[in-house]
């Protein structure tokens, strides 16, 4: 396993049904209205580590952060992104994003997709959660977690009504 080390805490930023399912290579598997604002809350002003298929399926770069691409493919590029292909340099781009401007916040959030958070796992510091009230096919996982490791520092459950799916937004931050 690579080691590696951040000067930032490594938040990930994740939508995740029940059966751990977070996509299924093509598109969104839900609307959760108001939680794509909350997710620009989150990731404004700080970098994104994502892998090739998460970016591509958001298809552009997302503005006032730095949209880090960990791909295997060295010579993928794309516009308005940082590519990388070690998890090594997605940490030292986004040291390097963040130092270079004192109104970026000290995070680097783990966007993404099931690969990527599975690489990150380790390192992880929080896990901001959606948790959606679905059970949908996907081929796309979140990995699972050691609860010993973790304490919910706050949940907020949503219930599902007629026009809107149920979900919780979960904060888990790992104990030392």
């Amino acid at each position: 396993m690579t080691s590696i080390q951040s000067r930032y805490p490594l938040v990930a930023v994740v939508a995740m049904a029940k059966n751990r399912v977070i996509g299924d290579g093509q598109q969104l598997l839900w609307h959760i209205p108001g939680d794509l604002p909350r997710v620009k809350t989150l990731t404004m002003g700080r970098p994104l580590i994502m892998g090739r298929r998460t970016f591509e399926s958001i298809g552009r770069a997302l503005p006032g952060r730095a949209n880090i691409v960990l791909t295997r493919q060295a010579d993928w590029t794309g516009e308005g992104v940082i590519t990388v292909s070690t998890m090594a340099d997605a940490i030292t781009a986004a040291e390097e994003w963040i130092a270079a401007d004192k109104q970026r916040t000290g995070e680097i959030v783990i966007f993404g997709g099931g690969e990527i958070y599975s690489a990150f796992m380790p390192y992880l510091d929080v896990i901001d959660l959606t948790e959606v009230d679905l059970n949908p096919d996907g081929a796309a996982l979140f990995p699972e977690w050691n609860t010993a490791e973790w304490t919910e520092t706050s949940r907020t459950h949503h219930p599902s009504t007629d026009a809107a799916i149920g979900f919780d937004l979960i904060r888990l931050e790992r104990r030392s």
